[in-house]
């Protein structure tokens, strides 16, 4: 909580040399004890190049990748799983250009690398809750924190909650902050979370704050996007893990609503198109097994001193 007062008493105009120190240990936390396993990048691989023929720029990619899970026929419930994996993808490849190209080894890294992050990490964020997956359960400070972090006001404007997410999960109990920055604080312990998480909660934000259909949202309103962004990075995840790894059981939800079972349909009549488009006719087979940081925290820091 100290940390977050901090964050939100912190001046708004920051130097260069402050600001060149939190871009260098947000490059350490984007990188931080995250390594894909040899095993997980050898699978991965290997389901990759039953779409990726060739070099491809990352939309391309992503097309071909989500169209060979609508046809896969080893993908159990694919009309709900592969949305959700295309959601991963989408989000695992944000930060890596257009024009970039990449290879089955190149696009498995990318998104291993940030399956990894959500997996180990998006439950992890300090005094926030426990548990994960299914079973996180946000915990009894996250409301006082967040409180406490608006005061003097009861309540955050919508459009700045994504933003405040960020700050706070980026916060690390004081691991984001120069040495210079940080004599108030007691805390000193390794990440918890990578970067990743933190940019993933807050494009997860961006959409759930609509949910609520409000101008400002309160405490309870704030630790509720959270415990449901742990709950849809468990599912994102898991979905991955079974298209990608042949994980046979997996928690995504197969929803009820036409509505939702119309968009799937739709979505299999338009991977068939792009397989007659794109390939030479070769049946579709399944896998064998299985510098916008400083912006965001300037945006939030500008939010929580107005």
């Amino acid at each position: 909580m100290k940390t977050l007062l901090a964050l939100m008493l912190a001046p708004c105009v920051v130097s260069a040399v402050s600001w060149a120190g939190l871009l260098s240990k947000s490059s350490q936390l984007s990188g931080a004890n995250l390594v894909v396993s040899e095993e997980d990048a050898s699978v991965c691989v290997k389901h990759a190049k039953k779409f990726l023929h060739r070099p491809m720029k990352k939309a391309l990619a992503i097309e071909h990748a989500v169209d060979h899970c609508a046809l896969d026929k080893k993908v159990d419930d694919k009309n709900f799983v592969c949305p959700h994996y295309k959601e991963i993808l989408v989000n695992a490849f944000a930060r890596e250009s257009p024009a970039q190209t990449f290879t089955a080894e190149t696009f498995c890294s990318v998104a291993g690398t940030y399956v990894l992050a959500l997996k180990t990490g998006a439950a992890n964020i300090p005094n926030m809750g426990k548990g994960a997956g299914f079973n996180f359960k946000v915990s009894k400070e996250c409301q006082p924190i967040v409180m406490q972090s608006i005061k003097p006001q009861s309540a955050l404007v919508s459009a700045s909650v994504p933003d405040f997410w960020y700050a706070l999960c980026m916060n690390q109990d004081c691991g984001h902050f120069l040495p210079s920055r940080t004599r108030w604080c007691t805390e000193d312990h390794q990440p918890t979370h990578s970067a990743e998480v933190c940019e993933a909660l807050r494009v997860y934000a961006r959409d759930g704050v609509t949910a609520f259909d409000s101008e400002k949202l309160n405490a309870e309103e704030i630790c509720m996007i959270y415990d449901e962004f742990v709950e849809d990075s468990h599912i994102n995840v898991e979905a991955y893990l079974h298209v990608v790894h042949g994980k046979k059981k997996h928690p995504v939800p197969t929803p009820e609503d036409k509505k939702r079972a119309l968009q799937s349909a739709r979505m299999i009549n338009k991977a068939g198109r792009h397989k007659l488009r794109d390939s030479a006719g070769d049946p579709v087979k399944s896998a064998s097994s299985s510098i916008s940081i400083v912006v965001g925290l300037v945006t939030s820091l500008i939010v929580y001193a107005s």
